[in-house]
């Protein structure tokens, strides 16, 4: 009789640690597919953002892919890229945006799309827009990272003319 009473009660124990790590993947996740809109950063002596967003425009399946452009006009910033998710229920999201050293650097993570319930398993590709409103001009210097499948990777840098 005390062996079943001991085997269930670790049958128990058992199913409830096994849960533990399935349920903490579905944590809530700020952004998600469509346009996300974060508060601004502040940085001493730099121009000071005023407005930013990030929009998803595309995303299908496709081969693992990084890659990011800079486009400097008047006061405003469009960051314009493509960064990899590991299946189709991921979607970009603006994860971080402020100054490191003397560059405004905007980090883009690939991020699993908390309303999913079914995805297609494969890379898939995730163009983004985003875009930055300053007061006093923009930037001299953009960096873009992207933070996908585990790895942050530096895939843009660029500078504005000085003539802006």
């Amino acid at each position: 009789m005390d062996r079943r009473e001991l085997l269930a009660g670790a049958g128990t124990l058992l199913g409830t640690v096994s849960l533990g790590g399935c349920l903490s993947r579905y944590e809530d996740i700020a952004g998600g597919v469509g346009e996300t809109t974060a508060e601004p950063p502040s940085g001493a002596g730099q121009p000071t953002p005023t407005d930013q967003s990030l929009e998803v425009l595309e995303t299908g399946c496709g081969g693992r892919t990084n890659e990011a452009s800079v486009d400097f006009a008047g006061g405003s910033v469009t960051v314009t890229g493509t960064i990899t998710g590991a299946d189709a229920c991921h979607v970009a999201r603006l994860e971080d945006a402020g100054y490191e050293a003397d560059a405004f650097t905007v980090t883009v993570a690939a991020v699993e799309d908390e309303g999913a319930d079914v995805c297609a398993q494969c890379l898939t590709e995730i163009d983004y827009e985003s875009r930055f409103d300053f007061e006093d001009g923009a930037p001299g210097t953009v960096r873009v990272v992207h933070e996908s499948m585990g790895e942050s990777t530096a895939v843009a840098t660029a500078e504005a003319d000085e003539d802006l």
